[in-house]
């Protein structure tokens, strides 16, 4: 059966400010009426929270059941779409697709543990950040805050549109079951 999963992922936190636009999103959520906290957090770096009035501001579903909510995620983290989607790296600079071979699965080990990780682009010969790479269907974000969205329906394109607008950075939607 399985799990499905939405991430709006945010391109642009930087570790630094991640905990506090996190804080940010949550409070517009619970402000907004979307959802209201879990009462008994249990993840250091996922806050998570439950449908609440103005649920299907968020997707379709007016009724709550068959969703786990929204969980605003702080910290580095690769998110990642569905594995059955793959996608392949494409250069910021050129456009080039380009392998995703053992420099980019050496760049990803490399953000896990440190935040730092550059790969060299095999067509215009720029180093550009992991991060910055864009991905062939929305298949990977190296990010420092997501708000993900598990077990329901696809997010509404204008509640993706307004969580934007409160981060007031560039995001990546990645979606996917596992």
């Amino acid at each position: 059966m399985g799990s499905t999963y939405q991430t709006i992922a945010d391109l642009e936190a930087t570790a630094e400010e991640a905990g506090a636009l996190g804080e940010r999103v949550g409070a517009w959520l619970v402000a907004e009426g979307i959802a209201v906290p879990e009462p008994e957090p249990s993840d250091r770096d996922k806050t998570w929270y439950l449908p609440g009035p103005r649920w299907s501001h968020v997707t379709d579903e007016r009724r709550s059941l068959g969703t786990d909510g929204l969980a605003v995620v702080t910290g580095r983290t690769v998110f990642f779409g569905s594995p059955s989607t793959g996608g392949s790296p494409i250069c910021p600079h050129c456009a080039a697709h380009v392998p995703h071979d053992g420099a980019f699965h050496a760049a990803v080990d490399a953000w896990w543990a440190t935040g730092l990780a550059d790969v060299r682009c095999p067509v215009c010969g720029r180093t550009v950040p992991l991060p910055a790479w864009e991905w062939e269907n929305d298949f990977f974000a190296f990010a420092h805050l997501g708000v993900e969205h598990w077990n329901g329906p696809p997010l509404r394109p204008a509640f993706i549109a307004e969580l934007t607008e409160v981060l007031g950075h560039r995001t990546r939607l990645l979606a996917g079951k596992i």
